[in-house]
């Protein structure tokens, strides 16, 4: 049995106890989120801790899921390295280069394990998409596309997504089609970006981005 502290459980952190709790082999001992800990706690039978340190340095604990704002990774993440416990933390990791670079390098010293929540590497699709292009059966990939649309009218209460500091804005939220194409194409070597918030002035985010990627001999040009 894997034991679970959960570091935030609002929507997708409560997703993710969800899914967990279904699982054979694995319990949410404890969880933490100083808003809306009762009610998934009560669903998973979990214990609600006081403090994020208190629930990552409980002996009990073997695993830690960080899924609270995209802003509020970093101590968690560095706190569970330190306690010798699994990390997962949701995308994106961190808003800054050198937040991400603390934090793997704290797991690493640590010498615990430490996975980014991206997702699209594990959808059937994707997978059998890049099972074809790493066999050569499609030829060499010259170009990607990749557009993310869809339409929020506004509403009543702007969550934490839509506050810059807190998400980081459009393309970190929205991260998954970035590191999918560079799952396929290694690291970009340059890259140009338009973008702004052209249709929801009551939000704090860009609702618009246009971007290009040149790697070594491809190219990507991500919509959003």
């Amino acid at each position: 049995m894997v034991n679970y502290g959960i570091v935030g459980t609002g929507y997708f952190g409560a997703e993710l106890g969800r899914a967990l709790h279904r699982l054979e082999g694995a319990n949410v001992l404890g969880v933490y989120d100083p808003v809306n800990a009762a009610r998934p706690a009560a669903e998973f039978g979990a214990e609600v801790f006081d403090s994020m340190e208190a629930l990552v340095r409980d002996p009990r604990v073997d695993a830690v899921i960080v899924a609270s704002p995209n802003s509020m990774h970093v101590e968690p993440t560095l706190a569970a390295a330190r306690a010798g416990k699994a990390i997962f933390a949701e995308k994106p990791i961190a808003l800054s280069y050198a937040d991400c670079a603390a934090m793997v390098d704290a797991a690493r010293e640590a010498g615990v394990f430490f996975m980014a929540g991206h997702v699209m590497n594990f959808m059937n699709g994707v997978r059998l998409a890049k099972r074809l292009i790493a066999s050569g059966e499609l030829g060499r990939v010259l170009h990607i596309r990749s557009t993310r649309t869809g339409w929020e009218s506004v509403q009543p209460v702007a969550t934490w997504k839509k506050v810059r500091e807190l998400s980081g804005g459009h393309l970190y939220h929205h991260v998954h089609e970035l590191d999918c194409v560079q799952s396929i194409l290694g690291p970009a070597r340059f890259a140009t970006m338009i973008g702004g918030n052209v249709a929801h002035s009551e939000d704090d985010v860009d609702d618009m981005l246009l971007i290009q990627l040149q790697f070594d001999g491809a190219f990507a040009t991500l919509e959003y």
